[in-house]
């Protein structure tokens, strides 16, 4: 026979998990998205400074890893943010490009360490992460 106990327990449970996984989402006003927008767009022009620098072979291959690393964990970071967040009503196009072109960023820089002394794959990278950062600008003015 079935246990009304346990089984009411069971859906309290599993009521208590839903409400706790809605409760994580945050709301994205205007103002806060256009500040992750600008926050993506500033590491995009931060990495395309840094493959300059690559290019003119101003840093070590220990120091592009390290570097790529620290700016990556910095894009997961809020890539994650951006994953628990639910875009204002209207905001919902320049949310899902802020999103995008962070995984983007995040992917190029995983890629970049193993440019290094390929100038050619340097600038073609540069270029994209260019377009990525003139795709942020253009959403945020969407804001």
């Amino acid at each position: 026979m079935l246990d009304l106990r346990a089984v009411g327990t069971v859906a309290y449970l599993i009521a208590l998990l839903w409400v706790s996984s809605c409760a994580r989402r945050t709301s994205l006003t205007r103002d806060d998205l256009r500040s992750k927008l600008v926050s993506a767009s500033s590491y995009a022009a931060e990495l395309e400074m840094f493959i300059d620098r690559v290019r003119q072979g101003r840093v070590t291959k220990l120091f592009v890893q390290g570097h790529a690393t620290q700016l990556e964990k910095e894009l997961k970071r809020s890539a994650e943010e951006l994953d628990h967040s639910t875009p204002q009503s209207g905001t919902e196009p320049p949310f899902q490009e802020c999103r995008k072109e962070v995984d983007f960023l995040r992917r190029e820089l995983v890629l970049l360490p193993t440019l290094t002394g390929n100038d050619g794959a340097l600038q073609s990278e540069r270029e994209q992460i260019k377009r990525s950062r003139e795709r942020l600008t253009d959403a945020s003015s969407l804001l």
